[in-house]
């Protein structure tokens, strides 16, 4: 038995909190290893150590979060020891940054590319926010790049985010280990909802607290939905947020109050299946993403989605599904125009493709995290 640890700082809430429900799920049918998840203290992470107290391969390590700055000198030069003491054979990094004064071996899962795109740099230089990527982008940036230059092995969720580092640090001696993060059941891919867009149209936007960061892009979503409503389209918004949190924010018109039904943040997962419905349609606005659990979510359940015309979006989710052009609501109006016009069986057969893609796409990938230990492990040992 072999004592690996899951570096899980940073996670607190939406994509990260279910890609790490998911990954305990795959390591209770693990019974070669113990696992420990270092976390920080949070609500939501408290009540999935709650759920995950029986488990007898898996403990948890809670500490407090006192920012980034305290969790970069913790991860680095107090976890080393911790380490040591415990007799760790493996480290698996959820959350981008590596260690490299721990000499034993690491995986670094990148579940966020805020970090390394270009595409998304461009945008805070085309809004005037230089000040605002250099803290927010470049000096993490800067830190990261440091830390994953011994990294030798990075788990990744779709082969676009490869290419999307080669822009920013040599790949020359990594191993890269795609994973798939994406629920692989018969049960997951349902069928089509029925579509009548001559009938009111739910427009659905699927976004955790950090709506307002600038690879969230929202401004497309608001600008498109001001338009519909002048134009007395009929529809109504279903967010994943509050109305406090919006209005409290300079993101939002409440003119859209009218036709919008404020959500929160949704944890239960039966909750955020009933939002699948007919004529409901998923609108993603996302300037980068690894994966995006709620488009690939949206289409094993069965509705239509719309997401940007980008090369991550191509390769994760195929050509099956309505796309627009980026910083421009203009041409997301186009789009939704253009959905318009497809009767039932158009939208029918457009998600079952997309459905499909998705299923095979995502099928030649690692199913478990544990697999990908094993074959690190396996490789460290035959080095020997």
């Amino acid at each position: 038995m072999s004592n690996i640890l899951i570096n899980a700082l940073g996670i607190q809430d939406s994509g990260g909190l279910t890609i790490l429900k998911k990954t305990i799920q795959e390591l209770l049918f693990d019974s070669e290893n113990n696992y420990q998840i270092l976390v920080f203290k949070g609500k939501y992470i408290d009540d999935l150590i709650d759920k995950s107290n029986n488990y007898s391969n898996i403990s948890f390590r809670i500490i407090k979060n006192k920012g980034n700055n305290r969790r970069l000198i913790y991860e680095n030069f107090i976890l080393p020891f911790y380490v040591k003491k415990n007799r760790f054979k493996l480290i698996y990094n959820m959350t981008g940054s590596d260690q490299p004064l721990i000499n034993i071996p690491s995986i670094v899962k990148i579940q966020n590319l805020m970090f390394f795109s270009k595409t998304l740099d461009s945008a805070y230089f085309k809004n005037n926010l230089r000040f605002l990527w250099f803290t927010q982008v470049y000096m993490k940036r800067v830190v990261l790049i440091l830390l994953m230059s011994l990294t030798k092995n990075i788990e990744i969720q779709s082969i676009h985010v490869k290419s999307e580092l080669s822009n920013f640090i040599s790949l020359g001696n990594k191993n890269f280990f795609i994973k798939n993060d994406f629920p692989m059941n018969i049960n997951v891919f349902l069928k089509p909802k029925n579509y009548n867009f001559t009938k009111e149209i739910i427009f659905l936007y699927v976004v955790g607290p950090h709506f307002w960061k600038v690879h969230k892009n929202f401004k497309d979503f608001l600008d498109t939905m001001i338009v519909l409503l002048d134009s007395n389209v009929n529809f109504l918004i279903k967010i994943t947020l509050t109305r406090e949190d919006l209005e409290e924010s300079d993101l939002w018109d409440k003119r859209l109050n009218i036709v919008t039904i404020f959500l929160g943040y949704i944890s239960i997962k039966d909750e955020m299946q009933s939002l699948y419905d007919d004529n409901v349609v998923l609108i993603s606005t996302s300037i980068i993403e690894t994966l995006g659990l709620h488009v690939t979510d949206a289409v094993g359940h069965g509705i239509l989605t719309i997401v940007p015309n980008e090369p991550y979006a191509v390769e994760v989710y195929g050509s099956y599904t309505f796309t627009y052009d980026l910083f421009n609501h203009h041409s997301l109006i186009e789009t939704i125009n253009k959905m318009k016009g497809y009767n039932n069986t158009d939208c029918e057969k457009m998600i079952l493709n997309n459905q499909n893609y998705l299923f095979n796409n995502e099928s030649d990938k690692y199913i478990k995290s544990h697999h990908i230990f094993k074959d690190v492990l396996k490789k460290l040992e035959s080095n020997v």
